[in-house]
């Protein structure tokens, strides 16, 4: 498939910054909720709507993989959380700009061969606008946060607004991905009797 690794993407326009550590914020006290992104939910309902039952993990280099729906989610989140640092740093993206950015974002391809690159990966054709305004919106960002100063005055202003329900991991500011975690690394005063994505053991190469 031809997506690129998200965290990749990130990286490669955001620096690592040493801002706050991972952040968990429980929001499990809403059924159904995957996340939650400055007050807006993102619900088990539309994961489900984006990866089919059988979905295999996603590839991500190097022989690791993404569980289907943490990537679907990490893709969901940063749709939110890339059009809150424009904002922060007072310049908010229109929908002007994301449509002049389109042909560059399709990469040479046409929408209908997007479409069938995210079904061969497993996942549903209808996460395809959503890949394709991860994509305009990261071009935006590129364009418009240029210097060190802009990116992390904006990233501090929005650190603190992303929860992930214990189920999926936690949201790590610093390179805006959603990074898997065990039940050791859950605060005290949060318990979790399911089993966390950083509990599954991977199986080892041969």
């Amino acid at each position: 498939m031809k997506i690129r690794s998200p965290r990749a993407r990130s990286l490669a326009v955001l620096p690592v910054l040493a801002l706050s550590c991972l952040s968990l914020v429980a929001c499990d006290s809403k059924a159904g909720t995957a996340a939650v992104v400055d007050g807006h939910r993102i619900t088990e309902k539309e994961l489900s709507r984006y990866v089919p039952g059988n979905a295999q993990p996603i590839p991500a280099g190097q022989g690791a993989s993404t569980p289907a729906k943490n990537f679907v989610l990490q893709f969901l989140v940063r749709n939110e959380v890339f059009p809150m640092l424009l904002a922060a740093a007072g310049s908010p993206v229109t929908e002007a700009q994301l449509e002049a950015t389109k042909a560059a974002a399709l990469e040479g391809t046409t929408e209908r061969e997007l479409t069938q690159q995210i079904v061969a990966s497993g996942l549903s054709d209808r996460f395809e606008p959503v890949v394709l305004r991860n994509r305009q919106l990261l071009a935006v960002l590129r364009s418009k946060l240029t210097t060190d100063k802009q990116i992390n005055d904006a990233l501090a202003k929005v650190k603190d607004k992303v929860s992930i329900s214990p189920r999926y991991g936690s949201w790590d500011p610093t390179s805006l991905s959603v990074t898997n975690l065990g039940k050791k690394q859950l605060p005290s005063v949060l318990s979790f009797d399911q089993t966390l994505p950083g509990d599954v053991k991977q199986p080892t190469q041969q």
